[in-house]
């Protein structure tokens, strides 16, 4: 019993002066600093947009440049939204009127591995073999400018345009009836989209 006692007593000073010395330690220790910021809208275009539609595609293409052909595949993301700051309401009577801005349509290569890839690129014409097949930066970006480009003019096209337009006429009466507590009518003056 007393060769216990022995090792206990000094196993028991020395757990009490580790915890005397943990609770000095937090005590001296200042407490964690927090920085506060005063608040702000940070990306206020991207919190004023009605997001109706998002995107995603993979096209393949076959696009000549200088005298070179190039066949690629490219994985496409976008949306089609619509600024709200630029909304026309009209809230005077019992009926809030409201006009559907034109859209934004956004189309980026995808930010994924792989969103870009080139299948095989020839030069053609006459002295064919005396030139590279290889494509410039700048003819590369050439190739992605007319993809985009066109892929605008494929979503007014195809109709999809036209349903976000209406699919956004639809969320917006919804959202806005929640904040006025009122009727409300959205109307489009450009079902079709608002394309340049």
């Amino acid at each position: 019993m007393i060769k216990a006692l022995k090792y206990a007593i000094p196993l028991i000073l020395t757990v009490l002066i580790v915890f005397a010395g943990w609770l000095l330690y937090r005590k001296i220790q200042k407490p964690e600093e927090i920085e506060i910021f005063q608040s702000r809208p940070g990306d206020v275009m991207e919190m004023a947009r009605l997001c109706s539609m998002e995107l995603y595609n993979e096209v393949s293409i076959l696009d000549t440049v200088n005298s070179k052909v190039m066949f690629a595949v490219q994985k496409q993301a976008g949306s089609i939204s619509f600024d709200m700051e630029h909304l026309q309401i009209d809230d005077t009577g019992d009926t809030i009127r409201i006009i559907l801005p034109p859209e934004i349509v956004e189309v980026h290569e995808a930010s994924e591995k792989n969103a870009w890839q080139v299948i095989d690129t020839k030069a053609i014409g006459p002295m064919a073999i005396l030139r590279s097949n290889k494509f410039t930066i700048s003819e590369e970006n050439r190739v992605k400018s007319k993809i985009k480009t066109n892929a605008i003019k494929r979503l007014y096209a195809n109709g999809t345009v036209r349903q976000a337009r209406k699919d956004a006429v639809k969320n917006l009466s919804l959202m806005m009836e929640g904040i006025y507590r009122r009727p409300v009518i959205v109307t489009d003056p450009t079902p079709e989209g608002s394309q340049k």
